[in-house]
């Protein structure tokens, strides 16, 4: 019987089933191994560990530059404002992604043009952002959502042919490759969080990685001290600004600097163990008649695979998606509907003018959606379950997610009548 009917769940294991904010013992070594030998514990300048894990970071993505921050969030800014975004301006981004991939562009009052999704994988799909593209159009952001690389030919491609800028979100798919080419070294910039649940992580930080030295020069000048920008801004216009820079502080804590090296050092390990119980769980949920794995095309691979959700077809189950994840729920399981987060066309923000924060302007309104406007997105989003996204958790609890899916599938015919019983009664 089902456990939301009564049954004994499947899945007894206390929650959280993956603390993704934990320090992991490595962490704790690393970081007092730092404080004991008398580490600092602010970074003014590029240098000491702090230039030591750029340089590594640079050369993981075979790119000339790169510029650690104190967040995902101030990365994208400092990558959007390095490639000189200017009031007006349009931006093509995803709507399905976390609102940090746009929301830096709402200070530098650029204008987020939201396109829609692969039905498949939930990217970005190049032949919606051709709809999107007019004279303003400056920039195509991608987000290469939970691990899956998006089509970057087609983006490339497409931003060649109209002059534009493309900025990688990186975040997801840290070690990710696209036919052989490692995400984060195909866009003009890349940004990327370093933060609590990421695997390469200090608890709070990001970075920017470019070939670009003017894109360079900016973010060191918007988030950096003149310690700092007196060895890395040199170019004749921007030399004169180094005193004052532009006015934010995003320098990346020291000790986060230590405990995100240590992360990067272990990369090979952390990704094999997650793609070790990731693979485990899509082998286990393969031929469920309602909830498919999550779709990896063969000349990707994942990386960090920075989120897990499956696809559920309401159609074949003859119940909702909220009646489905419930069950789930009583069977144990840490599972969410509609995936980790909502379409952002769907946020009150992209749907009402005066918001109280992106004033009205005179050089170009503000894009609003309403529901409906990106279908294949609200399609896709709508069909979405969420899971943990196992890094050291024991095998058997990935098995015993596998085994409460197919409980559930199994007992179907209970769920739609539970459903239909609420359904009376209210």
């Amino acid at each position: 019987m089902l456990a939301l009917l009564g049954g004994a769940p499947e899945v007894t294991a206390a929650h959280p089933h993956n603390d993704l904010c934990a320090f992991s013992p490595q962490d704790r070594e690393i970081i007092t191994a730092h404080l004991e030998a008398g580490g600092t514990t602010s970074y003014y300048g590029r240098d000491g560990e702090l230039r030591e894990f750029e340089d590594e970071l640079a050369e993981f993505f075979g790119r000339r530059h790169c510029v650690a921050v104190n967040s995902g969030t101030n990365a994208l800014h400092s990558a959007f404002f390095g490639i000189g975004l200017q009031p007006g301006d349009e931006v093509i981004v995803p709507t399905y992604t976390f609102l940090a991939t746009v929301s830096p562009l709402f200070s530098l009052r650029a204008v987020p043009v939201l396109a829609d999704c692969e039905s498949d994988t939930g990217n970005i799909d190049p032949e919606d952002i051709r709809r999107h593209i007019t004279p303003r159009t400056r920039a195509i952001v991608v987000t290469h959502q939970f691990g899956h690389p998006v089509e970057m030919d087609a983006v490339l491609d497409i931003a060649r042919e109209h002059g534009l800028k493309v900025v990688e979100d990186a975040s997801l798919a840290f070690g990710a490759t696209y036919k052989d080419r490692r995400v984060g070294s195909l866009g003009h910039v890349a940004a990327f969080s370093l933060g609590s649940t990421k695997m390469v992580s200090g608890g709070q930080g990001g970075a920017l990685v470019t070939d670009d030295p003017e894109v360079m020069e900016r973010a060191n000048l918007l988030g950096h001290f003149v310690r700092r920008s007196d060895t890395e801004v040199s170019s004749d216009f921007y030399r004169p600004f180094i005193t004052t820079g532009y006015g934010h502080n995003y320098r990346m804590h020291a000790l986060a600097v230590a405990m995100a090296r240590g992360r990067l050092h272990r990369l090979d390990d952390l990704i094999a163990a997650r793609h070790e119980r990731l693979t485990r769980l899509s082998s286990g949920l393969s031929g469920n008649p309602f909830l498919a794995p999550p779709v990896t095309r063969p000349y990707v691979h994942r990386g960090q695979w920075g989120g897990y959700t499956a696809t559920f077809d309401p159609e074949a189950a003859g119940v909702g998606i909220d009646t489905f994840v419930a069950a789930l729920a009583a069977e144990g399981l840490e599972v969410a509907a509609r995936g980790y987060h909502p379409l952002l066309h769907r946020a009150e923000f992209f749907r009402t003018a005066d918001d109280g924060y992106y004033p009205g302007q005179p050089w170009h309104e503000k894009r609003l959606y309403d529901d409906g406007d990106l279908p294949r997105s609200e399609w896709h989003a709508d069909r979405q379950i969420a899971f943990p996204i196992f890094l050291d958790e024991p095998v058997e609890l990935v098995d015993a997610y596998a085994r409460a899916v197919h409980k559930v599938a199994g007992h179907i015919e209970e769920l739609r009548a539970a459903e239909a019983a609420d359904s009376t009664a209210q």
